[in-house]
């Protein structure tokens, strides 16, 4: 396994034109995740949404073209409105983690933050992946996906624009 030093960060930010408050109320409360969460043209279904440490979020995502994939974040820190922390992976339809059904070589979990910035009106999203329990094989990979990831973000962050446009 890999030392934690030698693993990569994917980072992502990205500014919203809505109030802190409302952006985390878009990342924390499933009925306002369901519009904007996965890849673009994805239709999320919350399954599980238990906010708190030790809790979990199970959510079921209808692909564009058919079939169905489905997340799942263990939540380890909230401090509202600030910061969520949270290990993610793909889940099967029971909620145990499982292998990316697209990419074997993606590590099964991720630990990701989310810190929201108060910036005047507006509202500062930085998000980072590292990869947790990963072989290095998956670290790998994961190190050469960086830019599938970025798009697929920016995909999902210009559905949480619209949402909070709308």
């Amino acid at each position: 396994m890999p030392d934690a030093t030698d693993l990569p960060v994917f980072k992502i930010v990205r500014e919203f034109a809505a109030p802190r408050d409302i952006v985390w109320a878009a990342w924390t409360e499933p009925k306002r995740m369901q519009h904007w969460f996965g890849p673009k043209g994805a239709q999320a279904t919350t399954l599980v949404f238990d906010l708190r440490p030790g809790g979990m979020s199970h959510t079921r995502l209808a692909m564009p073209g058919g079939g169905a994939m489905y997340a799942r974040w263990d939540f380890e820190e909230i401090e509202p409105p600030r910061k969520l922390v949270y290990m993610h992976g793909v889940a099967d339809a029971d909620a145990n983690f499982a292998k990316h059904p697209m990419e074997a070589r993606f590590p099964t979990k991720m630990l990701t933050t989310v810190l929201f910035d108060a910036v005047g009106e507006k509202t500062r999203v930085t998000l980072t992946w590292t990869p947790f329990a990963a072989t290095p094989e998956e670290v790998e990979f994961f190190r050469t996906a960086m830019p599938g990831m970025t798009q697929g973000w920016e995909g999902s962050f210009e559905q949480l624009d619209a949402y909070l446009a709308g």
